[in-house]
């Protein structure tokens, strides 16, 4: 069994020129990413036995973020490979005011390409846990798709994971967006997002008001990231903050999805009757540890590279 990660994989290439956007920098540096893919990085890290399901091109970045893959002993039985398509890039860069910018690139991207065809040939026994999200549902056939799969992983009662990971400047009709995500949350077990998140799915600043907006499944367990404020756990219309760590930043890129992967290691072997039964304790316990994966990876370049280790972060 293993915990099955879906969606975009891509190289982020970040900007290394010091308070300049993108138009201004000149200097990028490329690094395996893509957020669900971040995610599959981290629980491998952690030692957490991890699939990831997406459509790879065979394009040199490609080849590539294969061999990567494989390096990073992640199960490889719900990859495809794509001819005459090329490799999502995204590039990101902080400016002068230290607004982060975003430009993705994903005209003819494989990533985007995965099929009913595809879902049909996989094997869903060996799932335990199934997460997605993020930018792969903002492209057809892809987005379809993960929603496919995603309802018969409810059907089935296995645990199911969802991050948004909110990205404005690619959502092209806003209405369409907000009713597919909040769809996806009233029926998902696990939720995590960001306070922007939040606020852009609901408009309230107010993270516990927000939080009450959204139409989230009973006994779902949900996890709101705060920044440099650490976390927020949610359950049953109780909250609780989890304060966060004091580490000297390099970068934030990747700090999210290091926290999904904290939380999902924690969820590895619990079944529908212990998950169901889960209080605010517990998912303060799951959060703390989350928020150490999280604080690891500011300290360092970040994306898939920066994961850390089970050691460092039971070190940390």
């Amino acid at each position: 069994m293993s915990i099955l990660c879906s969606g975009e994989i891509l190289f982020d290439f970040i900007s290394k020129s010091l308070n300049k956007g993108l138009g201004e920098s000149e200097l990028f540096e490329k690094r395996p990413g893509g957020s669900p893919f971040n995610v599959a990085v981290g629980l491998a890290r952690l030692g957490t036995n991890v699939s990831f399901l997406t459509k790879i091109a065979e394009d040199p970045f490609g080849k590539f973020l294969l061999s990567y893959i494989k390096d990073c002993g992640i199960n490889t039985d719900f990859l495809f490979t794509l001819k005459d398509f090329r490799t999502t890039l995204a590039f990101a860069a902080v400016d002068s005011e230290g607004k982060a910018e975003y430009e993705f690139y994903r005209d003819n991207a494989a990533d985007t390409q995965l099929t009913l065809k595809d879902i049909e040939r996989l094997d869903l026994d060996k799932v335990s846990i199934y997460h997605f999200g993020s930018i792969a549902l903002l492209n057809e056939p892809t987005s379809g798709s993960l929603l496919n799969l995603f309802e018969k992983f409810v059907s089935k009662n296995v645990l199911t994971s969802f991050d948004p990971n909110v990205r404005k400047s690619l959502i092209k009709d806003e209405k369409t967006y907000n009713k597919l995500v909040n769809n996806i949350v009233s029926k998902t077990d696990i939720l995590k997002m960001s306070d922007d998140d939040l606020f852009y799915l609901t408009g309230e600043k107010n993270v516990e008001k927000g939080l009450k907006k959204l139409d989230i499944k009973k006994e779902a367990s949900v996890f709101v990231t705060l920044g440099s404020n650490g976390s927020m756990v949610y359950k049953n219309g109780e909250y609780k903050k989890v304060p966060g760590y004091k580490v000297e930043v390099v970068e934030t890129v990747g700090c999210g999805d290091s926290f999904m992967a904290g939380v999902l290691y924690n969820f590895q072997n619990i079944d529908r009757y212990t998950f169901n039964n889960l209080g605010l304790k517990d998912l303060e316990e799951f959060a703390t540890f989350a928020n150490k994966c999280a604080a690891i990876v500011a300290t360092r370049q970040g994306a898939a590279n920066a994961m850390p280790t089970l050691s460092e972060v039971l070190s940390f």
